[in-house]
C-alpha cells in the first residue's frame, strides 16, 4: 500500500499515521521498532534542517534500509522543502511524500504557480501544502476564515491539507487544539496533517483524529524521549553506542507508547 493510499484509509476510518522527525540511524530505527512493537504503519520524516544535519541521501538510505527489513508498512516522507528544486530531489531520490513550504499565499500568481509545479513533480505521489502557517520559529500563525480555506482547498491541487488547529512547532508545553474549528474545517473534504502534534494534549490529539487530522506531525516529543534515554548513559562510557543505543530504546518505546493510546488502524 502506498502512503497517499495508507493516509486516505486513515481519514475513511477516523484514525491516522505518526509521521515522527528523523536526524541519524538511531532516531529512524527507534520509529522503526517503536512501529513494529505497536504493529501500526508509520512514517519516517525528513526535515529540509536534518538533511543540511545528515545529508539527504544519507537519511534516505538509512530509511529505504529500514523499511526492506521492517514488518509494518514505513514511509518516507520529505518535510518543508524549501522550494521546486528540494521538492524535486526529495522526489527523484524516492521519498514516497513531501511537503512544499510556500512563502507566497497559496492564490497568488506565484502560490499558484509553485503548487501547479510542485503538482507535477510529485505526479502520483502524495504532495501536502500547508493552507495556513503553523508557528515556527519567526514563520507566524496565519489563521484564515474557514470559508476562505473551503475555496482554497477546491483550487490547490494537493493531497494533504496543513490547517493550523492551535499547535505549535517545538513547543515545551501542550497547547489546546481548536476543535471546534475542527469542525468546522471538516468539510475540507481532504486529509488533515497535524503540524507540531508534540504539542496537542493527548486526549484532545485523539478527538482531532476522529475528526480527520490523517498525519500527526511529531518531533519534539520524539527527540525529547530519546535524549532522556541518552542523558541516563552518557556519564557512563565514551562508546557512542553505550548511550546512543539506550536513546534509540527509549524513542521506540515512547512511539510504540503513544500509538497504545490513539485511534490507529493495523498496519495489515
Amino acid at each position: 500500500m502506498e502512503v497517499k493510499e495508507a493516509v486516505q484509509r486513515a481519514w475513511r476510518s477516523g484514525t491516522a499515521l505518526l509521521s515522527v522527525n528523523v536526524v541519524n540511524l538511531e532516531t529512524a530505527q527507534g520509529v522503526a521498532w517503536g512501529a513494529e512493537r505497536a504493529g501500526r504503519p508509520a512514517i519516517l520524516m525528513v526535515s529540509h534542517n536534518a538533511a543540511r544535519y545528515g545529508g539527504l541521501e544519507e537519511l534516505y538510505l538509512i530509511g529505504q534500509s529500514l523499511r526492506r527489513k521492517a514488518r509494518v508498512p514505513l514511509y518516507l516522507h520529505y518535510d518543508h522543502a524549501e522550494d521546486l528544486e528540494d521538492l524535486e530531489r526529495a522526489f527523484s531520490m524516492g521519498f514516497d511524500s513531501a511537503m512544499l513550504e510556500l512563502p507566497h499565499h497559496p492564490l497568488s500568481p506565484e502560490g499558484r504557480r509553485l503548487i501547479r509545479e510542485a503538482r507535477r513533480l510529485a505526479g502520483e505521489r502524495a504532495l501536502e501544502v500547508e493552507l495556513e502557517v503553523v508557528e515556527k520559529g519567526e514563520r507566524r500563525g496565519s489563521r484564515l476564515d474557514p470559508q476562505e480555506l473551503l475555496a482554497l482547498a477546491r483550487e490547490v491541487e494537493a493531497d494533504w491539507l496543513v490547517v493550523d488547529l492551535g499547535t505549535v512547532h517545538k513547543a515545551e508545553e501542550p497547547k489546546p487544539l481548536d476543535l471546534g474549528r475542527l469542525e468546522a474545517l471538516r468539510a475540507l473534504g481532504r486529509p488533515l496533517v497535524l503540524h507540531g502534534g508534540s504539542s496537542a494534549p493527548l486526549d484532545q490529539l485523539a478527538r482531532a483524529i476522529a475528526m480527520g487530522v490523517a498525519k500527526v506531525n511529531l518531533a519534539t516529543a520524539a527527540f525529547r524521549a530519546f535524549t532522556q534515554g541518552v542523558r541516563q548513559e552518557v556519564d557512563r562510557t565514551w562508546d557512542p553506542r553505550g548511550y546512543l543505543g539506550p536513546g534509540r530504546e527509549s524513542l521506540a518505546r515512547w512511539l510504540a507508547e503513544l500509538y497504545s493510546l490513539l485511534p490507529g488502524m493495523p498496519a495489515g
